[in-house]
Formats: C-alpha cells, structure tokens, sequence
C-alpha cells in the first residue's frame, strides 16, 4: 500500500472529488481527517470509510475562518498523532457575469475558494514543519483558470490563484521537504455547489466520457506519494484531453 501509516487531511471530503480522495486513499492504507462544513456528508463518508476497514474522522468548520482551519490540524493530530498529505478540495463557484454578479458574490467565492484554501495549506504546512518528516500537499486548481467564461469570474480568478498560490508554496516548503502541487480538472462528477447530476452534464473531451471522482483521485494518489518525488510547484491538467 502507497500510504501505509499516512494520515491525510481531505478538505471538501464529504463529496464529489474529495470524497473518491477519502475511498482511495483508505485502501491504500492511511488514516483520513475529513473537513466538511456538512456534518452529515462528512459523517456518511466517514462511517463508509470505517465500514471498509479504515480509520476515519471528520471535523466540521468553515475554511473561511483560520481558528476553525487551526482546530481542524489539532484535532487530527490528537487523534492520529501527525499529519502527512493534504488534499485541498473545498470551492465554490459563481454563475453570472461581472454585470450581474454581487460585489458580496465575489468577495464570498474568493473567500472559500482561494482563502480557504491557502488557510488549510498554511496551517497543514505549519504542523508538517513542526513534525520534521516532510509530506505532500494537492491544492484544486481548474480548467477554468486557463481559459474564460461568459457566466463566471470570481471562480475562475479563485483558481488562477491557487495555481500562483502553489507555485510560490512550492518554493517555500521544499526546503522542509514538503511537496506542493495543484491539480486543474475539467468537468468532473457533479458539479461545484450545482444541482446538475453527472450523468447529464455536457462534456467535450478527447475521451468522450465524464472524468468521474474515483479516476480524478488516482492522479492525487500519484501526487502525494513516493512515484511523484521530483514533481513540484506544477499544475496538472486533469480533463481526459479537453484543454488539447
């Protein structure tokens, strides 16, 4: 097993990628810490983890609020003892233009999706520097900040951050033997904060099937372990060919 001893902390893992993250990550052996701001996905996901043999937890806050992030890091550590991967899922999106979209719209999609992130990679970071080990972080970049939208902006400036975010957390936290990461997805499962199931989204890819969560989370198992060791401060498209 890849990830044997592990403990990996899933931000968003109480669905869609995080939650592929949290199932795949079990088989190979770690231990998962969810963050969730839904008790009751994070408390499903967490008891099918148990079900299947492995050792899961979940704490619930709010990304936004650095105390609840801080929380989160210590209560993973008072149960597992470290903290070796982190898996930054948690995002929001807007679905208007910059004419009709609300200045408090704006300010709340960068909240979670960029500043959420970089608090959950800024106290993740503090205790894996404490520990001396090392360890992996994968933020959740997007297709998105690649290329432009009609019916969103703040999302895709979000994502675009985070690419930035992780370039300059690379150089940062390779000097403590921490790997950083981002992953830029095109469509994948449901989508983010919507209400269209996956089965009837529209796509438009070279494989001409929908990236589901389980195959997203075997490009994030690579990420974090050994087989990765020499990629750093990248953004990978993941997108069965959609950005070709």
């Amino acid at each position: 097993m890849k990830l044997d001893g592990k403990v990996a902390v899933v931000v968003g893992g109480g669905r869609n990628v995080g939650e592929g993250i949290s199932h795949l990550f079990t088989k190979e052996g770690a231990k998962i810490s969810i963050f969730d701001a839904d008790e009751g996905r994070a408390s499903s996901v967490t008891n099918a983890l148990k079900k299947e043999g492995g050792e899961a937890m979940y704490t619930i806050g709010d990304v936004t609020k650095p105390a609840n992030v801080s929380a989160m890091i210590d209560a993973t550590v008072k149960a597992y003892g470290h903290v070796d991967i982190l898996c930054n899922c948690a995002a929001i999106s807007d679905r208007q233009n910059l004419f009709d979209l609300a200045d408090e719209e704006w300010e709340k999609v960068l909240a979670v999706t960029l500043s959420g992130s970089y608090y959950c990679l800024r106290y993740a970071a503090i205790q894996m520097r404490k520990q001396g080990t090392g360890g992996a972080i994968v933020n959740f970049s997007s297709g998105s900040a690649f290329r432009g939208s009609a019916l969103r902006i703040s999302y895709d400036a979000a994502k675009g951050g985070i690419v930035a975010m992780t370039r300059s957390a690379a150089v940062q936290l390779t000097p403590y033997n921490i790997r950083v990461n981002a992953i830029a997805p095109g469509m994948v499962g449901s989508q983010v904060g919507g209400m269209i199931p996956p089965n009837e989204r529209q796509f438009h890819n070279l494989l001409g099937k929908m990236t589901m969560p389980s195959d997203m989370a075997k490009v994030v198992l690579f990420l974090v372990s050994d087989d990765s060791a020499h990629i750093i401060g990248q953004t990978i498209n993941v997108d069965a060919g959609g950005s070709a």
